[in-house]
Parts: C-alpha cells; structure tokens; sequence
C-alpha cells in the first residue's frame, strides 16, 4: 500500500508521522520504503546518517526503469529511503514542464513496488506538483490535523484537488488528530467538530501532545529511538496497527 502523509497546513506532524509510521512498520519486519519529497529533508535527516547523490530528484526526473538506482538504505533494518535533496525545488520548476508531470512519482514506484510491503510519502506542506504526484501516485491519504483554529483549513482544498488530479469522487482518506491535549476544552470541541463531519474517515489513534516528540523531532530521530518508553512511541506503534487493519474506503 502507498499512503501519502499530506496536509497543506504546515506544523501538524506530518512529517513526524511520516517518519514515525514507516519506523514502525520496518520494526515489525515489513519492508518499508520512505519517499521524502518535503524540500525541508526533515525526514531524510531521521534515517539517514550520510548525504547521497541518491535523491528524490532523480527517481522522479530519470526514466522511470532507472528509480532504483534513488533509492539508499537507511540506518535501521527493513526500512529504505528516497531522500529529499537542496535541489528539489528546482527539480519541482523543471518537473512543471514535462509531460504528464503529475504521474513521474506513480510511474517510479511502479518500479519499486515489489519490492516493499508499504510506501510511505512524506508530502510538502503546499499543494504543488510535488504534492500532486504524491495525490495521484497514493492508495490513501492520512492527513494529521491539531486541533486548533483553523484546523481543517485546506482540508477541503487537499481533497477536491485529490479528486480532480484522480477524477474520482470517491478518495480514500483518514485523518489523523495530532498534537492532542485533553485538558484544553477547546481542542475537545474542535475534535467533536471535526468527528462530526468526517466521523467514518477518523482514525481512533490520536497522537498526544508529547515532550518527546517535540525532542526526538528536534533531535532528528524517530521517537522508537529517541526515547523507546514514551507515550509517543506507544501511540505510533498503536496509530501503525491501526493502518495494518485498515480497509481504505
């Protein structure tokens, strides 16, 4: 399965889940390939000690046979990695000039797929053709949301884009609560608003508010490393079976 980790909104987590869902999931002895196509590279920086020529530019910008030759392996067991690289910001100018530009991601991985049990796509924070790659090429999309003001703006931009990209009315999609904090009355209403709406297409694992992930983020770790015990770890571990039990749509 290709599940694409998206959200227009920067600062929800996507890429600590990202990073966090895949390390789970090679934990468990499925082999997991990680595509960093955030500019950022926070998600390389996670599982990859060494920089490489290896990167996201050239699985989406080299013909489509030659994508293995983009992909490195990461420091743990099970777990490979397309790493992001400085340039992919050009590389998103020269990719928005060729033809069927939109499908270059869906047409690496079909070279790769074999290969692995689950690919993971850490997506940029903007709606972009980097992003519409990974929204075309996904098989579903979990989108992290913090409960806040303005938590579901974009939501609806990221999904009516998806169904255009696709033509398809029907996207498969969960969200994810992230950054949860059971004390503030607010976060619980805009959770209840949130359930409201999208009640069928909610994940039941929320991803607390976490000291540790805040460290291990900034510590450029995944929390099963960081700090192994933590109420973070449990919960990712809880949020990978949750997606091993999953029926898209």
């Amino acid at each position: 399965m290709i599940i694409a980790i998206t959200n227009s909104k920067g600062g929800v987590g996507k890429t600590t889940t990202a990073v966090n869902v895949a390390t789970s999931l090679a934990a468990r002895g499925r082999h997991t390939l990680l595509v960093d196509l955030d500019p950022q590279a926070h998600a390389t920086r996670c599982v990859l000690e060494a920089e490489t020529e290896r990167n996201i530019s050239r699985f989406i910008m080299d013909r489509p046979s030659q994508a293995t030759r983009a992909v490195s392996e990461s420091t743990l067991p099970n777990l490979d990695l397309v790493p992001s690289g400085a340039d992919l910001t050009e590389t998103a100018e020269l990719l928005s000039a060729r033809i069927r530009r939109e499908e270059r991601l869906s047409r690496a991985l079909e070279w790769v797929s074999e290969d692995y049990q689950h690919i993971i796509l850490d997506c940029p924070p903007v709606l972009g053709i980097l992003a519409y790659n990974a929204l075309i090429a996904a098989d579903l999309l979990i989108i992290p949301v913090q409960p806040g003001v303005g938590a579901v703006v974009g939501l609806d931009a990221l999904l009516d884009a998806t169904r255009e990209l696709r033509d398809e009315e029907d996207i498969a999609y969960r969200i994810l609560i992230t950054m949860f904090d059971i004390r503030t009355t607010r976060t619980n209403a805009i959770v209840d608003e949130l359930l409201e709406e999208n009640r069928k297409r909610m994940l039941k694992t929320v991803i607390s508010k976490s000291e540790a992930l805040n460290q291990a983020t900034l510590a450029s770790k995944p929390v099963k490393l960081f700090a192994p015990s933590s109420r973070g770890r449990h919960e990712y571990d809880a949020l990978c079976d949750e997606i091993l039990r999953l029926r898209p749509r």
